[in-house]
């Protein structure tokens, strides 16, 4: 995690310096704000992309950390950084309205240093697969109105996710679900992997093998995510179809307390808050259709780029 720059906003100053404490061994490069002010002044002097991650209170003067996330999540540079709030368990109205706004990391007070460094790990994770899920790819193609694809592993993902987002006013929000909603078919529903198995996984930094492995194995080779797109003058409608058992998707839509402060799980409730105007799962959870009315202005032709 070399060039990892994390901005730590806390008002009250022990806190701040026991946030500063607990990752100072870590490989980040920490940056403080004071409040809301102080923080939204930081980020618009830093070049774009410099951030990998926000974590501010919510309760601050001149500036709350809700008031601090609208700003960032209004300003196309700074959007998709992941913000992760620090909240008590009992603000469930500001829990909402973080979600609503864009938050889906948060963490428990008192903060320990085993929490903080899971949000923060998960948050950045995250970040760099969605950076990558919108990477150009440096070639043009017509633009498509129907499509049929098949795949396996994470790159295609990635890859597709690019292109289907490619086809929307709002290439990278989209990316990010499309890639979120076929990750989940990859890892979880061909592979098998279940939720306390990944974060196992994910402790102990083997979850990129054992989904290398499992991807050679007899049991999983030939099991494929099946995409399927219609585009129209006014929607674009995804299909995502996964070769697994199936698994009840109801707690994975919406935020949990309980789960707030876990190395993974946020993906679906990401797709169904930021991207789609409609997304609903069926078959046991083994399909997913999703929906977005944000199309290009002109399609005429896409530019992976």
């Amino acid at each position: 995690m070399q060039n990892t720059n994390i901005l730590l906003v806390e008002d009250d100053v022990v806190s701040l310096k026991l946030l500063e404490a607990y990752l100072k061994d870590e490989p980040y490069h920490i940056i403080t704000a004071c409040d809301g002010l102080e923080a939204m002044q930081t980020l618009q002097d830093a070049p774009n992309s410099f951030f990998n991650c926000i974590v501010s209170d919510i309760c601050m003067p001149n500036m709350s950390g809700l008031e601090l996330l609208d700003f960032v999540k209004q300003d196309p540079h700074l959007k998709h950084i992941p913000f992760i709030l620090e909240t008590a368990d009992s603000d469930q109205g500001d829990i909402k309205r973080g979600v609503e706004r864009g938050s889906f990391y948060y963490l428990i007070k008192p903060v320990t240093r085993p929490s903080l460094l899971t949000v923060i790990e998960a948050a950045i994770n995250d970040y760099q697969n969605h950076i990558d899920a919108f990477k150009g790819l440096n070639r043009s193609l017509p633009l498509l109105t129907s499509g049929h694809f098949q795949l396996k592993t994470i790159e295609e993902a990635k890859q597709l996710a690019n292109l289907l987002g490619l086809l929307t006013s709002d290439p990278e929000s989209l990316a990010i679900g499309y890639f979120e909603l076929i990750l989940n078919g990859i890892e979880h529903g061909n592979l098998g992997i279940s939720y306390d198995e990944k974060t196992q996984l994910i402790q102990a930094g083997k979850l990129k093998t054992e989904i290398t492995t499992r991807l050679t194995q007899p049991e999983y080779s030939d099991k494929v995510v099946d995409v399927t797109i219609d585009l129209s003058d006014t929607r674009l409608e995804v299909s995502i179809k996964d070769m697994g058992k199936g698994f009840d998707v109801t707690p994975f839509l919406d935020f949990s307390l309980e789960r707030a402060m876990d190395n993974h799980g946020r993906g679906i409730m990401m797709a169904n808050k930021l991207s789609f105007d409609s997304l609903k799962y069926s078959e046991n959870g083994t399909r997913v259709h999703c929906i977005t009315h944000k199309l290009r202005d002109k399609p005429t032709e896409i530019l992976l780029s």
